[in-house]
């Protein structure tokens, strides 16, 4: 049976514009029960703060204290499918900056995107550069990713969240082949459920098969069609299956609703609704 004692204290909230403040984040983590808090770095004051030596000890003195776990999400734009070797080295370095905030703020998470990818026009149609050049991007990954997994270890956990470059064929071939240690996933159940029936059978497919390197997750809910972010039991799509593998997998499990009151009330439909069913399977 499931130990839901255990599972809420993997429930998280990801905070990006409700405080401006991160201690007041984790007071507000902690207040409502919380034991994980996501910190956003699209949030710019949350950034700022962590440039701080002094707020970054701070932040992991709090944070121990207030007994909530830390993860953070790295900036959003930075992509490993630009051809250009000079600019991915600005996202490698900008990722390991964030790999040495979360070492000392005691954050255990890093979840990260690994982008998009840029496409032209061609007759009629669009033609993308990860298509016309897939060798090229592997090995680009291949030293990217290996050498951001290298720098991760003993800072944090490095997440890969199922966005953008994770469906191309190049991550597809390249991941399978990293994960593991200080590089893990990052499963959003929102992300695949606007999928095609066919690409989500396949996507779940590869979670089941590194079910033990899911290390995190984002929850929230869509009418299957737009990513919409709403609470659980706001959207129309069929989430259950997902969450079927998430609490059977090691990942916190942090609610990516804004603003904050709709990750209360998801967390609220989680715990009253949906656990009990999952229970039962459990």
């Amino acid at each position: 049976m499931l130990d839901t004692e255990t599972l809420q204290r993997r429930l998280g909230i990801q905070i990006l514009f409700d405080f401006t403040d991160i201690l007041e984040a984790i007071d507000f983590a902690a207040g409502n029960g919380f034991g994980v808090l996501e910190l956003n770095l699209g949030n710019i004051r949350f950034g700022n703060q962590l440039r701080q030596a002094r707020m970054r000890a701070q932040v992991r003195r709090y944070a121990r204290a207030a007994g909530v776990k830390l993860a953070i999400h790295a900036l959003e734009g930075p992509s490993f499918f630009i051809p250009s070797e000079r600019v991915r080295r600005c996202a490698v370095a900008e990722l390991k900056r964030t790999l040495d905030w979360a070492a000392d703020i005691g954050a255990r998470n890093v979840i990260m995107h690994l982008g998009f990818d840029m496409h032209y026009g061609y007759g009629g149609g669009n033609r993308f550069t990860h298509e016309e050049f897939p060798e090229y991007y592997e090995q680009a990954l291949l030293a990217a990713l290996g050498e951001l997994k290298s720098y991760a270890r003993n800072r944090a956990r490095l997440c890969v969240e199922n966005v953008g470059g994770f469906r191309f064929a190049p991550a597809k071939k390249i991941l399978p082949r990293l994960l593991g240690g200080s590089l893990g996933l990052c499963f959003d159940i929102g992300h695949i459920a606007i999928l095609p029936k066919e690409q989500q059978e396949v996507e779940l497919a590869f979670f089941h098969r590194f079910r033990s390197r899911v290390l995190h997750a984002h929850l929230h809910h869509n009418n299957g069609i737009r990513d919409q972010h709403l609470p659980l039991g706001g959207g129309t799509a069929d989430v259950k299956p997902y969450l079927e593998l998430l609490v059977s997998s090691p990942a916190w499990l942090v609610f990516e609703t804004r603003p904050r009151e709709a990750a209360l009330a998801s967390r609220d439909y989680f715990i009253t609704r949906l656990l009990p069913e999952l229970g039962e399977k459990g």
